[in-house]
């Protein structure tokens, strides 16, 4: 069980009670529907089923996910699902910051990925906000290993 505090009221969900909550996000977020396009050692992950317009660059139009298959993933990865800025953002706009450093946030954004796409992808990483320091905003780097069930050092 998971405790979700609302305005000083404590309401528990079960796992797959979260899972559903943030597959619907995504869903709504995203559209039914997700669409990719492999170059060299990378893989754009596209919302709503649209094709990605030509030369399109990294962060722009409708990519929201990247994954990396080469350089760039993370230590003992296959393939590394890396979520954009703009798309973490996105979903933090929507629920706690502090929720998406859990293992079950992971778990459940890699599923809903690989289901929506048939990649099979291992692990994730995005950054987040860790707070400020002399006027300064810090920002730490969270990867997971869904096979290895444990955060990855780096």
């Amino acid at each position: 069980m998971f405790l979700v505090y609302l305005s000083y009221m404590k309401v528990e969900i079960s796992k797959s009670q979260y899972q559903r909550v943030i597959y619907n996000l995504l869903d709504t977020l995203y559209g039914p529907k997700l669409s990719y396009e492999r170059k060299n050692d990378m893989i754009y992950i596209y919302s709503n089923d649209n094709d990605p317009f030509e030369n399109e660059s990294i962060g722009e139009g409708d990519a929201i996910f990247r994954v990396y298959m080469g350089s760039g993933k993370g230590k003992g990865c296959k393939k590394d699902l890396y979520v954009t800025s703009e798309t973490g953002e996105e979903i933090e706009d929507f629920i706690p910051r502090a929720a998406t450093r859990k293992k079950l946030f992971a778990k459940t954004v890699i599923s809903y990925v690989n289901e929506k796409t048939g990649l099979n992808i291992d692990c994730i990483d995005f950054w987040y906000y860790s707070g400020s320091t002399n006027d300064v905003d810090q920002e730490d780097k969270y990867n997971f290993n869904v096979k290895k069930n444990k955060k990855i050092r780096t």
